[in-house]
């Protein structure tokens, strides 16, 4: 528990939204969407100390949170998932929790905390990044997918839904706020887009990591790398393990 409060942050942003919440007489409404965030995150906290990663810090603003992990981009398919969903399994949980204790809460409390909690829940489904439904759909992608076309569809896929959010927003919602964290979220990754590359191919030269699968391909074309699969080459009458492709990458002499 004191390891996990050492990486909660909030940032000066919140303690003046919730200021001027007090003073504009929504407080309690703050206070639920906090509450209701901070379970959410609660929900990643658990599964990533599940799989035994490092959280780096965990950001709580009053419209959403941020957990940042130190893991391998090559880290399993299967617990990206789980730790993608995590976040919004907690939340179920929570407004069963609501509804089975209803009796026992304020009923108009009762209605804004259910409100709260299934928008928000919607909310972090929808695949825009760095939405937790983007990383479901990143991670589904990279089941199929090399991890640079997995990124590439991810990024399109991503602002396509971002584009139908902003006019939903124009003619109905008027959320500006979030959509422009979103879209600067988006440019986030794009700007980190080569370095995410480099590092998915520097991780696969230095480390080993547990294959699921055994991909057999005809042609030396490093570019072809999936995560959850370990690649063999056929080239010169002989087939090379992805080793001795990433080796001419990076200008290494390899060695068997």
């Amino acid at each position: 528990m004191k390891n996990i409060l050492k990486t909660l942050e909030v940032p000066i942003v919140t303690y003046v939204f919730l200021l001027l919440s007090l003073l504009c007489g929504y407080f309690k409404n703050v206070i639920f969407i906090f509450f209701i965030v901070l379970f959410h995150e609660l929900g990643h906290v658990l599964a990533i100390h599940l799989f035994h990663y490092k959280i780096i810090k965990v950001e709580l603003y009053p419209f959403g949170g941020i957990t940042k992990i130190d893991k391998p981009i090559n880290s399993s398919i299967n617990k990206e998932i789980l730790i993608a969903s995590a976040g919004v399994f907690i939340q179920v949980l929570l407004f069963l929790f609501l509804f089975f204790f209803q009796n026992y809460l304020n009923p108009r409390d009762y209605e804004l905390l259910q409100f709260y909690n299934l928008n928000i829940m919607l909310f972090n489904c929808i695949p825009i990044i760095p939405l937790d439904g983007s990383i479901l759909m990143h991670a589904l992608l990279e089941k199929f997918f090399s991890y640079e076309k997995a990124l590439k569809y991810y990024q399109i896929l991503s602002i396509l839904f971002l584009c139908g959010f902003i006019l939903l927003n124009i003619f109905f919602f008027e959320n500006y706020f979030i959509c422009a964290v979103l879209f600067f979220q988006f440019i986030l990754l794009k700007r980190q887009e080569k370095y995410l590359i480099h590092r998915f191919y520097l991780e696969r030269y230095l480390k080993y990591f547990p294959y699921q699968k055994i991909e057999n391909e005809h042609h030396e074309n490093y570019h072809v790398l999936k995560k959850n699969s370990r690649h063999f080459f056929y080239s010169e009458g002989k087939y090379k393990n992805e080793h001795e492709i990433l080796a001419k990458l990076f200008d290494f002499p390899f060695n068997i």
